[in-house]
């Protein structure tokens, strides 16, 4: 029986584990469990669904298929399960070791949410909603789900999606002018240090494998974004 999750629940993989940093982030967001077989978040009409094997797939795609979603992020293995269209799909890479000593020099967390907002908009010009973004990450600071780091005003990084025992790191970027220094390679070893005792996790392209396997990560499966039937 699929219900609101309405207290904390234990993840079990990356996606379950955003699912509950969501719940905490959130207020006005809805939040859902089978059992303790699945977990859905949807905010903004942005999903994220964790199953494991023995869910009851009959009832969960009837439920999905109700929800206002228009995008949804799950694992490749789930995403096989379901019979909405793929829109993206990314690597799933997980911390493993440092491969090599990096420089932490300059390296301070990020003290306004202006600091990583005025970073990432210039290496993602399409980014907008700019006081929206500002607020919704500094209510993630706010509720321990999210903490941000930067280099200089040059490069940054944020774990947005913290829970006691996994990180999703995400938000990573570097100034044109800044690029091919190394930056966001240190950027990420820190991040990853600094969530010591967690699973760090992130998803990439699969020209930037390189990059990360040369810090430290491994890849440990795929990440699949669907759209609903219908939803370009």
């Amino acid at each position: 029986m699929i219900k609101q999750i309405t207290e904390p629940f234990e993840p079990w993989d990356i996606f379950s584990a955003r699912v509950l940093a969501a719940h905490r982030s959130y207020d006005d967001a809805q939040f859902w469990m089978q059992d303790e077989s699945s977990a859905i978040s949807l905010v903004d009409g942005f999903a994220i669904f964790a199953a494991k094997e023995n869910a009851d797939w009959e009832e969960l795609i009837a439920f999905l298929q109700m929800q206002p979603w228009r995008r949804l992020q799950c694992s490749a293995d789930v995403a096989e399960k379901l019979p909405f269209p793929i829109k993206w799909h990314s690597m799933q890479l997980r911390f493993v070791a440092l491969k090599k000593e990096f420089d932490h020099d300059n390296i301070v967390p990020a003290s306004d949410p202006s600091e990583v907002y005025d970073i990432l908009a210039r290496c993602f010009p399409d980014m907008k909603n700019r006081n929206d973004w500002m607020a919704d990450l500094a209510l993630r600071w706010r509720r321990g789900t999210a903490k941000s780091w930067i280099i200089e005003g040059m490069c940054t990084v944020s774990a947005i999606a913290m829970s006691e025992n996994y990180a999703f790191l995400g938000a990573v970027g570097t100034v044109p002018e800044a690029r091919g220094k190394g930056l966001a390679g240190r950027l990420l070893a820190y991040a990853a240090e600094e969530m010591s005792g967690r699973e760090v996790w992130l998803s990439c392209r699969e020209e930037l494998q390189g990059l990360y396997e040369s810090i430290g990560f491994e890849r440990a499966g795929d990440m699949i974004t669907l759209r609903k039937e219908g939803d370009a």
